[in-house]
């Protein structure tokens, strides 16, 4: 009995055992689901958890915010119009910095019997042979008050003064005049003062002022920088300009062997010579080895701009001068609808 006994407390204590290792066994296969053990795993490993997803929220933070760099970028205004050739910044970015136009300027020898009397240079022509009176449908009407008026009176004085100068022998001589092309490329006046004394002091490769233009202008030719002056340009010093305007006089002077006895003139027939040019369909490439029809098309705009600040300097210095130049456009409309009316006689068509 007592051995029967110790065999079956034995047999218990055996199946105690195999009982407790298929728990443990159950236990190291069941997943980490917050456990005991992995209680304890966590607790342990917390601190790095931890690091990495400071870090990671860190870096998404840094990502969601823009640089600095590309904020000042976005801030920064775009840049509209022309641009300068060597710092790629115009009037936007550039408000205090006058610009200026590479151009090509070429002399013309217009003879006396092609219409290159100073008389039809300046358009005086034009205002002594209005007729003396209007047909009688155009009386009293605004023809007659705004534009007739003005350029019949300024005509009749000059009457005198041509029938003078046609005794002279100058007026035989014929006469000295420009015509300009460009290719559209801008340069800061600043920009293009450095550049030159960069190509003069050049170690190994020296350029002359206009070799090194010619780089920079695309590979045209060009011999003259046209100063675009206008409303636009009211920040810039008016010493720049000044010193502008002085350079481009200079060059037409040089260009002609004598000084323009006044500026205005001088654009004003040198933006005939362009807009026949263009009507006549001459390749205006020729000269400079550049250019388009755009491109020159644009410059007339700017001569009409610069003809207009010569305008309003002479009527300070030449009152006289001013006033034929803007009388000039008031007696070709006059002529014009003189021409067009009914009642004008076929005698004085033929005359």
């Amino acid at each position: 009995e007592l051995f029967r006994k110790g065999i079956q407390q034995q047999q218990q204590q055996q199946q105690q055992q195999q009982q407790q290792q298929q728990q443990q066994q159950q236990q190291q296969q069941r997943p980490f689901d917050g456990s005991v053990s992995g209680a304890i795993r966590s607790t342990f490993l917390s601190p790095v958890l931890g690091f990495f997803s400071q870090a990671d929220s860190g870096s998404a933070s840094k990502n969601s915010a823009p640089p600095a760099w590309l904020a000042e970028m976005e801030a920064l205004e775009d840049e509209i119009g022309l641009t300068c050739a060597v710092c790629q910044e115009g009037r936007t970015l550039q408000p205090s910095e006058l610009l200026g136009l590479y151009c090509y300027v070429k002399k013309v020898s217009i003879p006396q019997n092609k219409c290159g009397g100073r008389a039809f240079i300046e358009g005086t022509m034009l205002l002594m042979v209005l007729p003396d009176s209007l047909p009688t449908s155009l009386v009293n009407t605004p023809l007659e008050h705004h534009w007739y008026t003005s350029a019949k009176s300024l005509g009749v004085s000059f009457r005198a003064s041509h029938t003078a100068s046609n005794t002279s022998s100058a007026n035989r001589k014929s006469t000295q005049v420009t015509t300009t092309v460009s290719a559209g490329n801008a340069i800061h006046c600043s920009c293009h003062a450095k550049a030159r004394s960069a190509d003069r002091n050049h170690p190994k490769a020296p350029k002359t002022e206009w070799e090194g233009a010619k780089l920079r202008n695309a590979r045209v030719s060009c011999n003259v920088i046209l100063p675009l002056v206008s409303s636009k340009s009211s920040k810039v010093p008016l010493v720049a300009v000044d010193m502008a305007l002085t350079d481009y006089q200079s060059a037409i002077g040089n260009l002609l062997g004598v000084r323009p006895k006044a500026m205005l003139w001088a654009v004003l027939n040198d933006l005939r010579l362009l807009l026949l040019r263009i009507a006549y369909g001459e390749a205006l490439n020729a000269d400079c080895g550049g250019g388009s029809l755009s491109s020159n098309a644009a410059l007339m705009f700017y001569q009409l701009l610069l003809a207009d600040m010569f305008t309003n300097d002479a009527e300070h210095d030449s009152p006289e001068t001013a006033r034929h130049a803007r009388s000039l456009s008031g007696g070709f409309l006059a002529a014009i609808n003189i021409i067009k009316a009914d009642d004008y006689e076929s005698s004085e068509k033929t005359a």
